[in-house]
């Protein structure tokens, strides 16, 4: 399996993970003794935020499938039903569902990381290079120059949203800013 990740926002979340660490004891010397057991919650919200915004998102090239990890959903394209790649406004895919735009490249100009978990390396790439590298697993289009086939084997396109990831976002949020304003 291949894996496309952002260094840039895994960094950024790795340096959001220190600083809500580093908030604790502040938030635990400077709190009143009443309200010190809120001092880790806006803590927690950040390190979840950041954890589901910029950690987690990632394209994964499968054997059976493109799986796309944003945000918001998880979807995962069989490759037939991958079309095309296209970079103008950064790394989005083709499908019979239209185009879809990635969380990890939102410009063509993104740094991204390109790890091959079988082979156990991993270098920096251009999004153009990694678009290239998506390019080379799809397949050939099949020429449609006679009556349908008797059978056809699906190609699903699947979509699971990461609906308790959006609702834990919005509660930590809220509890985080009602919990710092106590502080």
């Amino acid at each position: 399996m291949v894996r496309i990740v952002s260094p840039g926002m895994r960094t950024l979340a790795i340096v959001l993970w220190v600083v809500a660490v580093a908030l604790v004891p502040l938030g635990l010397l400077t709190a009143p003794p009443a309200a010190r057991f809120l001092a880790p919650v806006p803590s927690i919200g950040i390190a979840f935020i950041a954890w589901a915004v910029l950690w987690r998102p990632r394209i994964e090239l499968r054997d059976d499938a493109l799986v796309v990890v944003d945000v918001r959903r998880r979807s995962s394209y069989a490759w037939r039903r991958v079309t095309g790649v296209q970079t103008k406004y950064g790394l989005e895919f083709v499908s019979s569902e239209g185009e879809r735009r990635t969380w990890i490249a939102t410009r063509p100009t993104a740094a991204l990381r390109l790890d091959d978990t079988v082979r156990g390396t991993s270098r920096r790439v251009t999004v153009e290079e990694a678009a290239e590298t998506v390019r080379l697993r799809l397949p050939e289009a099949v020429a449609t120059d006679g009556p349908p086939p008797a059978t056809v084997a699906a190609a699903p396109i699947a979509h699971r949203a990461h609906g308790w990831t959006v609702v834990g976002i919005i509660v930590l949020a809220l509890v985080s800013t009602m919990a710092a304003a106590q502080l």
